[in-house]
């Protein structure tokens, strides 16, 4: 590493870094570096392991992560219903009580704030699982502005993942035979033994079969930790940082990276999100941005050569004959493809698949050519994380 080299820094530690009851214990399990998102510190990289190894172990096997910054805001109240559903463009008459949906959330502009995971718990009550942004400060400016009857408040909850081909068999260790037929992206209250309450969801950031546990009583955490590790040894379990190329493999975006405030779903091709409703925050622009079209759009591409590095501080300049038209905010090597992957938004004219690009990494380094793929790379129907439980 060499004086002038992007990463030859190191973070100052503050009392701005949380810490979740879970980081002393990750740190114990070998974590070595740490990621500030949230507020918290993220358990990144483990002490002896490669993203590689980390990377078939989720393919193949099955890995813990520490994902304490996914800490829920809760909306409640008797107008809890009315400012989850002004909050997304998705229908949440749809989403049932033990229910789990994917939705974003979007500004005035149709720009995206955040992306979270929701739990419906009751009626007028619900966990917003965020990513990296403050959303439940939007949330609480938009309950007071428009005078609704509605709490929004960060709990003292933290979830954990276990992502994997084999992370049902390790919570079938743990809570039995039931796990099996817990539904994608949908959530059961699990009592682990010992008597540790949790709730247990289908979800996951791997594009795997997947939970997150979320512990309800955070005086337990090393006991749930030390139990999961327990039972999980005989199955591989290893823990584990977030793995950037499964997730770009699966086309799973990343909030502050791949999209913002200047992005809006039509372009994240996203629009699915958009259920028909009465009214939502960012309706009239997003009706508006479908009726003119968009300029730019996300897509996958991918580049032969040797591994891209881990460690991606972008953007990315993209060109096409000589000319820069976008901005790649992933680039990756898939162990499974045998080739770099990653994620652009390039003018529309350049988003088409076949279209031969130009990737480049600032400042000045070479231009590696490229070529427009559609997205997702892998298991373009999710097959694989909706598979039912039992069968191959």
């Amino acid at each position: 590493m060499t004086k002038n080299d992007l990463f030859d820094y190191r973070l100052v530690h503050s009392m701005r870094y949380q810490k979740s009851p879970f980081f002393p214990i990750f740190k114990r399990l070998g974590a070595t570096s740490f990621l500030w998102y949230n507020h918290l510190l993220h358990a990144v990289d483990f002490d002896g392991q490669t993203k590689e190894q980390e990377y078939w172990a989720i393919r193949s096997g099955v890995t813990l992560w520490d994902v304490s910054v996914e800490r829920p805001a809760e909306i409640d109240g008797p107008d809890g219903f009315l400012l989850m559903d002004l909050l997304t463009p998705r229908d949440m008459r749809r989403c049932q009580i033990g229910q789990c949906k994917y939705a974003l959330v979007c500004d005035e502009h149709g720009g995206v704030i955040n992306d979270p995971v929701v739990l419906r718990l009751g009626e007028n009550r619900f966990w917003l699982c965020p990513s990296d942004s403050d959303v439940h400060l939007w949330a609480k400016g938009i309950a007071v502005g428009m005078g609704l009857n509605a709490t929004v408040r960060l709990m003292d909850v933290y979830p954990v993942q276990l992502q994997g081909p084999k992370s049902p068999e390790v919570l079938r260790a743990i809570v039995g035979d039931r796990i099996l037929s817990l539904r994608y992206y949908w959530y059961m209250q699990a009592e682990l033994p010992g008597g540790i309450p949790t709730i247990i969801t289908r979800t996951g950031w791997t594009g795997e079969v997947g939970y997150e546990i979320f512990l309800l009583d955070n005086g337990r955490a090393a006991e749930m930790i030390d139990l999961i590790m327990a039972r999980g040894k005989p199955f591989g379990l290893i823990p584990a940082g977030p793995n950037h190329a499964r997730r770009v493999e699966a086309g799973i975006l990343n909030n502050q990276a791949d999209m913002d405030l200047t992005t809006n779903l039509y372009e994240l091709g996203l629009e699915w999100q958009i259920e028909p409703k009465e009214r939502f925050i960012g309706k009239e622009a997003l009706e508006r941005i479908r009726r003119e079209g968009i300029r730019r759009k996300l897509v996958g591409f991918e580049v032969d050569g040797e591994p891209a590095p881990h460690e991606f501080e972008g953007p990315w300049s993209v060109f096409k004959e000589g000319k820069l038209v976008g901005r790649a905010s992933a680039f990756v090597y898939s162990p499974s493809l045998k080739k770099n992957i990653g994620l652009a938004m390039v003018d529309i004219a350049s988003s088409t698949p076949g279209e031969q690009l130009e990737v480049q990494r600032p400042p000045g380094d070479r231009r590696h050519l490229a070529k427009v793929v559609p997205l997702p790379f892998i298991d373009p129907q999710k097959e694989i994380p909706k598979r039912r439980l039992g069968t191959p």
